[in-house]
């Protein structure tokens, strides 16, 4: 049985040292911080972060220089904002299948990140692009990620659950092949079947 993926808020305050008491106003910033996020997450996707401004971000999400700069200090704390949740949530996601049979952890890793591509595909395809500095920024939520999976797979192993009888190389062909074949099958009417098919075939008996 798949681990339900426990989803965190991504609704961030804006970066204002008085206390905002008001629900409405809350829901506004709130909605406000979402389209900042899709916007951006979109387009540093389509174009890389490199080739998007500010200027650009603040067109698409019709939102004012100002309102910009009272949620983030520059265009990096955004792109930390968009990334760094994968890692959270996909470590919760992965720290309870330690609770599970070792036969429901990779279905359950394999669900995890058609979950997360569902959530957060700007995201996930925003990481292999990012640079040393801003990468250096998520180190802690990155570590945590990638010692929850590499423990899922070692109770996986140990209930000789994976094809190549190994956690490490099982944890290099999920990290090299999960989300490039997402993207593979992202148009495809069936994808999401083909996709958790593919994934079991190469990591189990």
């Amino acid at each position: 049985m798949n681990t339900p993926i426990k989803r965190q808020a991504t609704v961030r305050k804006p970066r204002r040292r008085e206390r905002i008491n008001s629900a409405k106003v809350l829901e506004r910033r709130g909605q406000t911080w979402e389209k900042l996020v899709a916007t951006a997450g979109q387009l540093m996707a389509e174009k890389g972060p490199a080739r998007v401004s500010v200027q650009q971000i603040l067109l698409g999400a019709g939102i004012s220089r100002g309102s910009f700069y009272g949620y983030c200090a520059n265009k990096t704390d955004l792109l930390v904002a968009i990334i760094e949740p994968v890692f959270t949530e996909g470590c919760t996601a992965m720290t309870a299948l330690l609770d599970e049979a070792p036969k429901a952890v990779v279905p359950g890793i394999i669900a995890m990140y058609a979950d997360l591509w569902h959530r957060r595909r700007h995201a996930l395809m925003l990481i292999p692009g990012v640079d040393t500095a801003t990468f250096s920024r998520m180190r802690n939520a990155h570590q945590a990620y990638t010692t929850a999976m590499k423990q899922a797979l070692d109770h996986a192993a140990k209930g000789e659950q994976l094809r190549n009888r190994s956690a490490m190389y099982t944890f290099r062909v999920l990290t090299r092949t999960a989300v490039p074949l997402l993207r593979v099958y992202q148009d495809h009417p069936d994808g999401e079947r083909l996709y958790r098919e593919s994934m079991l075939a190469l990591l189990m008996d």
